[in-house]
């Protein structure tokens, strides 16, 4: 008897985490084109005069990019 609740025990976190996603499967939203949006700024910042205005164009691609996840995930 108690192998079979260590058993169920075990599952018990996968079948908890199952629920959560299916329960709440939203649709993909089409308006977000996070990763485009993400080699388009880089190639943009690649294009740039100095190694620092270079840098600082990635960097704000990273946010931006974190930004749109976010937008897309949490919807606020």
């Amino acid at each position: 008897m108690k192998t079979k609740s260590r058993h169920l025990i075990g599952w018990a976190p996968m079948a908890l985490v199952a629920l959560m996603v299916l329960g709440r499967s939203t649709p993909a939203h089409a308006q977000f084109a996070c990763n485009e949006n993400l080699r388009l700024c880089y190639f943009r910042a690649a294009l740039a005069d100095t190694w620092w205005q270079m840098w600082a164009m990635g960097m704000d691609c990273e946010l931006d990019y974190a930004d749109c996840t976010r937008r897309a995930l949490i919807g606020r």
